[in-house]
């Protein structure tokens, strides 16, 4: 009993010196400070953290829902490209090929009349320019990366700075050829307004320069249809990554 009395007071002394000691209460404060700042530390580097997170998160949201337009953007040009050239412009073209070489066969066999009816029926040229404004936007705006797929952004350089640039010069090559050798020749040799021949002895060069014309044709005809191949792949892809 005296024991456990004697333990009981000794705690109390120590309770109260700990109490009425200026360094113990230093010391505590001095920890809990730290603790607080810690708290504060490990708060503002969370709230940081947090807020890279929402910010990145919001801009491949962005990314991703721009990519998404104008990848639909470009499905719209090619779906539209594609109903001109096949619904139009390859029928139209190869009806002028057509036209062309029954021209050239009346020259081979030098039927004058025949010469004289068809001449009218090369008298004119169809040529498309595919639709490449989404794409130069994009390639202009540095967003061909906002396309994720590699392989899709291979395919529309190839397709839109290749395939779509070279059907273009070629549809160029039959037009200046058309305006400066053959309506050249038609100028000095046909009397426009009745389609009749002036200078027969002509009918050679006559000749020489529409094999050359319908070969131009026939190489843009071709280019026509390599595009409407690969704008159909190109949809194929878009659609696929949608």
């Amino acid at each position: 009993m005296h024991l456990r009395n004697r333990a009981q007071s000794s705690v109390i002394f120590f309770t109260k010196k700990c109490l009425t000691n200026p360094n113990s209460t230093w010391i505590m404060k001095r920890k809990q400070n730290w603790l607080n700042h810690l708290f504060n530390f490990l708060a503002v580097i969370l709230g940081v953290y947090l807020a890279f997170y929402i910010n990145e998160r919001a801009q491949i949201n962005q990314d991703q829902n721009e990519s998404i337009m104008l990848m639909n953007s470009l499905l719209a040009d090619l779906s539209k490209d594609i109903k001109a050239y096949e619904e139009y412009q390859i029928p139209v073209n190869k009806q002028y090929q057509q036209n062309v070489e029954r021209l050239l066969s009346s020259l081979m066999t030098n039927d004058m009349d025949e010469i004289g009816e068809k001449i009218s029926d090369v008298l004119g040229v169809e040529n498309f320019t595919p639709s490449t404004s989404t794409y130069s936007s994009i390639k202009a705006s540095g967003k061909l990366g906002l396309i994720d797929d590699l392989e899709l952004q291979k395919m529309l350089t190839d397709y839109y700075e290749g395939l779509a640039v070279e059907s273009i010069r070629k549809g160029e090559y039959q037009v200046d050829f058309f305006t400066g050798e053959l309506m050249s020749w038609l100028t000095n040799n046909v009397d426009l307004t009745d389609m009749q021949l002036i200078h027969t002895n002509e009918l050679i060069v006559f000749r020489n320069k529409l094999i050359i014309y319908g070969s131009l044709i026939n190489q843009k005809v071709e280019s026509y249809e390599m595009i409407v191949e690969d704008s159909k792949k190109l949809q194929f892809q878009i659609e696929s990554l949608l």
